[in-house]
């Protein structure tokens, strides 16, 4: 073995189970979420006892770190064990459409969930859904499928997704209602995006979350530092220096991301107590609008358009840059790392991706302006530290 990475593996750690800060781990309880769990059982409280009667649909609706994926999950992990020990043929998907980057492919992968051999190619929509439609039919199934920031599909594709799922089984002669559905969102804007025949299908069932209050994630912080921890190594200061910071934006997703980056530079400081200057700085190392899995989501290409947009405004020190500009400098990335360059339209949808996922803003510049160009910013984040982010994913990518 590496002496180095001996060396490195044989430190002392103050963090005993680093699963419990993983931002995918849902905890045995939810704090302060106990009323909306609640409410989203009774919602479905029909479909659960009587599979095929009766089908739901319920909206999420909350900002960033509120808990609305967290609460889905948990119902899901409550609807399997319930529909296994009652012997029912209740099934729960959960599904995030951004990451699916489509409507086609958020449908594969609903159907995938009973048959992962489906290829990508191959099948149209229609196809799709008249596979999952038999698999419903022929195993007798009840799917209840969560679509995780269908917001997102929706800007861009349009919603016919959602439109398909809800009527799925009304051609069916036994007429079984097989699917449920439940949306979350941010805001609950993203109905106008949706046509009367589409709304007049999900019903005005809806769970607002408010973003949870510092005392609230003092709470969720002291729980995570509980089972993540060992005793008495996160002093009470930094505990509350995360829940004073996170309740800026009410995000408990923050607050645990900087418990883990503390605790890690902790760490690697060899310190014997997480300390409110650890805190300082994970919090100078991360930003709270874009999260590293959007960042690791993103494709090379992706990748690159957003490298483009911070050193423009990096170098420019001016709140926009032009499309352009952003071109310029996209086509000099791409020289610089030995990629392809693509198409202007191919850019355009990239920066429209980009925006659908709240990294960057964009307008059209003002009349005073010579001629109208679109104009990219980036919402009071560092364009320093994104672009130290992506330039050190990039390299790694070129050194494999």
């Amino acid at each position: 073995m590496d002496e180095l990475l001996e060396k490195e593996l044989r430190k002392p750690t103050l963090i005993k189970n680093p699963r419990v800060l993983d931002l995918k781990y849902i905890p045995k309880k939810l704090l302060h979420r106990e009323e909306e769990q609640k409410m989203l059982i009774q919602y479905f409280k029909p479909v659960i006892e009587k599979p095929g009667e009766y089908s739901q649909r319920v909206s999420i609706i909350g900002a960033i770190g509120s808990g609305k994926t967290a609460i889905a999950l948990k119902f899901g992990e409550m609807v399997k064990v319930y529909s296994t020990q009652k012997n029912l043929n209740l099934e729960y998907v959960h599904v995030n459409c951004r990451r699916a980057r489509s409507a086609f492919l958020t449908l594969l992968e609903i159907v995938r969930k009973f048959n992962p051999h489906i290829p990508v190619r191959g099948f149209s929509s229609e196809e799709i859904l008249k596979m999952l439609t038999e698999i419903l039919n022929r195993k007798k199934l009840y799917l209840i499928v969560t679509l995780d920031e269908i917001d997102f599909v929706i800007r861009k594709d349009g919603p016919d997704l959602l439109y398909d799922l809800t009527r799925l089984t009304d051609d069916e002669i036994d007429m079984k209602e097989r699917v449920s559905i439940i949306t979350i969102v941010r805001d609950i804007a993203f109905r106008t995006m949706l046509d009367e025949s589409t709304l007049s299908t999900l019903r005005q069932n809806t769970i607002f979350l408010d973003p949870y209050n510092e005392d609230q994630l003092r709470d969720i912080v002291a729980d995570r530092i509980k089972d993540a921890f060992y005793e008495d190594v996160v002093s009470k200061e930094a505990a509350d220096l995360i829940a004073d910071i996170a309740s800026k934006n009410g995000d408990a997703r923050y607050a645990i991301e900087l418990l883990e980056r503390a605790g890690m530079h902790a760490d690697h400081r060899q310190s014997l107590k997480v300390l409110p200057e650890h805190v300082r700085h994970a919090n100078a190392s991360i930003h709270p609008v874009i999260r590293q899995e959007i960042v690791k989501d993103l494709t090379t290409q992706q990748k690159l358009i957003l490298l483009a947009i911070s050193i423009k405004l990096k170098t420019t020190q001016k709140a926009y840059t032009t499309m352009g500009e952003v071109e310029e400098a996209y086509k000099r990335l791409c020289e610089e790392f030995t990629f392809p360059v693509r198409s202007h339209t191919q850019l355009w949808e990239y920066v429209q991706y980009l925006q659908n996922c709240d990294v960057i803003t964009t307008k059209i510049s003002s009349k005073g302006q010579r001629g109208q160009t679109t104009l990219i910013g980036l919402p009071d984040v560092s364009a320093e530290k994104i672009e130290n982010a992506i330039r050190e994913q990039l390299e790694k990518q070129a050194d494999k």
